[in-house]
């Protein structure tokens, strides 16, 4: 099934992985993800910073998405969140659609039979928004050559959000994320940073692949 995806990022601990993993897995456990379209919850972090990929059905429930909104235990799981996950800029935030990323980059690779079940390696990286349109032409320019895509990944995504690109790849295989994490490194670190030597970070650990600690999918 073709999902669109959708992806909020927020400053998060690593030591409260365990209560947000437990709140997660408690709304989940009702009947609103289905309700609204939700298909899959990834939650990831790096460096302090909470990548949440929210995966959707192709067409979604309008009437039901609204219907969602004021349903008690929507509030209830923000409230809850509070004392975990707290904005990325806080003195610009206003409303949960400030925390949401925007897609500027997005290839599929060619349809396979029998794929098999998927897994997902997200990459953060700090990127100027400025250079959005130099960074696509690269990823581009690698995704045109055949012998450049290796074989297993099966989506890439780029998002940004503030100072940050996230980098996400959808894999097959038993080896998929070793190969994904391979490719996000040579991708940037072997192309964009030598095009564009600007975005090579002052601190190259804030850069690097996010660990998925929290993981929902649909029946």
């Amino acid at each position: 099934m073709n999902m669109r995806t959708m992806v909020t990022v927020a400053k998060m601990d690593q030591n409260s992985i365990p209560e947000v993993s437990k709140l997660f897995a408690e709304f989940d456990s009702t009947e609103i993800p289905n309700m609204i379209g939700l298909r899959r919850r990834q939650l990831f972090i790096h460096d302090g910073i909470q990548i949440h990929l929210y995966d959707f059905a192709e067409k979604s429930d309008q009437a039901a998405l609204e219907k969602v909104k004021t349903d008690p235990r929507m509030g209830r799981l923000a409230i809850d969140m509070k004392a975990f996950v707290t904005p990325y800029e806080p003195e610009t935030w206003n409303s949960p659609a400030d925390s949401t990323a925007f897609c500027f980059h997005d290839w599929e690779g060619e349809p396979i039979e029998n794929p098999g079940p998927t897994g997902t390696v997200v990459t953060i990286t700090r990127m100027d928004q400025a250079v959005i349109p130099a960074v696509t032409s690269i990823f581009r320019e690698f995704e045109s050559a055949e012998s450049s895509r290796p074989t297993g990944i099966r989506r890439r995504q780029l998002f940004a959000f503030k100072d940050l690109c996230i980098h996400i790849q959808e894999y097959t295989g038993s080896n998929g994320a070793d190969i994904a994490q391979q490719v996000a490194s040579d991708i940037w670190s072997g192309k964009v940073v030598r095009d564009l030597p600007e975005l090579a970070p002052e601190q190259p650990a804030a850069n690097g692949p996010a660990s998925r600690f929290y993981g929902w999918e649909a029946s």
